[in-house]
């Protein structure tokens, strides 16, 4: 028989009972601090400082946010969706979006949208998430030739760059097709995103659910802990902007100008335009070497989602079709031969979805378009944004193509308008 305890044994041993209060006292204050934290944070759908401007901000968690960019991007905003090229501002470039659009009233602002290499699978499932809130139904698409070099660009960095939040928006878009939704998922797959998050975010099983509500609240807490650091680093809006006075359409001429000049000013270094920095850091760079555009194919089927997510979701879009820098890719062996089949293929691709784009291959040898070997830089802002105002306006000009817009002459028809003013 055993030996009853004593007194001073049983007071030393701790209950079932008094270890299970412990435990679920320990959730319950765990829950109350998650609870709290989460009442204090700023909502994404919640209107930020008014006295800033947001739309020109090149910031992964404010592409991420489609409540927040949507809640506090322009009355006048156009989804304009990229990659490093609208990382290009002040003062490197005056002559950016956000100083021609963003410090005036012109009726036009370009919403920037991604960062840099989101290519075109990103942009397609951003376009789907952000179609049910857009303000326009016009929208633009950045579209860069390195995303077609050789094995498909930098699509090996996609996993990194997924954002299950607007993965999760896309899928949540019922316009868009079940064929299109299946299409990235395989893509998904294919780039090796985690499975249980495409699994979750499509709620394959009751599992998956359970775990789509846990992704969708840890993603909700991560981006509103980064909005007020996002908020403080925005710029403020210019007096004029301030005082909403409608200012009329930029004087493109002017700025043209304007742009050469500065152009000139930040190229001393070489003879190729590029700014003096970049020179010296990356002239011996030569990425562009022994490149085609034919070794590609999941890019430009990616590419054709993009299209096609549009058309289902009920988007116009304007695909800016950015130059090569004809010079330096001559001194790289990349033939103007070679660069066409870019070129083709994606007017191809844009007229058999009867898409609008804005074709400035004929800028390759115009020098300032580009402020380095990649980027638009002093006169390839002004003419992209020249292009975009008349595009939202329904009105042509010599780089829009596609659509309604017909051919796009290019940089030959002032030729001929200057010709004939002579």
């Amino acid at each position: 028989m055993d030996r009853p305890k004593s007194k001073d044994e049983r007071g030393t041993g701790i209950s079932g009972l008094t270890l299970l209060k412990g435990v679920v006292g320990g959730f319950l204050s765990l829950a109350v601090v998650v609870a709290a934290i989460t009442c204090a944070l700023p909502q994404q759908n919640a209107k930020a400082d008014t006295t800033r401007l947001y739309d020109y901000v090149y910031s992964g968690v404010k592409s991420e946010s489609v409540d927040f960019t949507t809640a506090n991007m322009s009355d006048d905003g156009i989804l304009t969706f990229g990659t490093s090229e609208l990382y290009i501002s002040m003062p490197l470039v005056n002559q950016c979006p956000q100083k021609v659009f963003g410090e005036s009233v012109s009726g036009v602002d370009m919403t920037y949208v991604g960062e840099a290499f989101d290519q075109s699978l990103w942009q397609a499932i951003a376009a789907g998430a952000y179609a049910p809130q857009a303000k326009s139904n016009k929208v633009v698409l950045m579209l860069s030739p390195q995303w077609f070099f050789k094995n498909n660009g930098q699509q090996s960095k996609f996993a990194s760059k997924f954002s299950y939040t607007l993965y999760k928006n896309f899928l949540n878009n019922a316009a868009i097709s079940d064929d299109t939704k299946a299409y990235v998922r395989s893509r998904l797959q294919q780039l090796g995103v985690d499975e249980t998050q495409i699994r979750a975010a499509n709620d394959d099983t009751l599992i998956d659910a359970f775990n789509d509500a846990a992704y969708q609240f840890s993603n909700d807490l991560r981006i509103r802990s980064k909005l007020d650091a996002l908020v403080n680093g925005s710029p403020k809006k210019s007096q004029t902007r301030t005082a909403a006075q409608y200012t009329g359409e930029p004087d493109w001429d002017s700025l043209l100008d304007d742009a050469q000049a500065q152009g000139e000013q930040s190229c001393t270094n070489n003879d190729f335009g590029i700014h003096d920095a970049y020179w010296e850091k990356n002239s011996q760079y030569r990425s562009e070497s022994g490149q085609d555009f034919t070794h590609a194919d999941d890019e430009w089927s990616d590419f054709e989602c993009f299209l096609h997510v549009c058309k289902e979701a009920g988007l116009e879009p304007l695909v800016v079709i950015l130059p090569m820098h004809g010079q330096w890719y001559d001194q790289a062996g990349v033939t103007s031969d070679t660069r066409a089949q870019f070129y083709d293929q994606a007017r191809a691709m844009c007229d058999a979805q009867d898409v609008a784009y804005a074709d400035f291959s004929s800028c390759e040898y115009e020098k300032y378009f580009l402020c380095d070997t990649v980027h638009p830089g002093w006169i390839g802002w002004v003419r992209i944004e020249h292009a975009v105002y008349d595009f939202v306006n329904n009105r042509d000009d010599e780089f829009l193509g596609g659509g309604a817009f017909g051919e796009a002459e290019g940089l030959s028809s002032q030729s001929e308008e200057g010709n004939s003013d002579a």
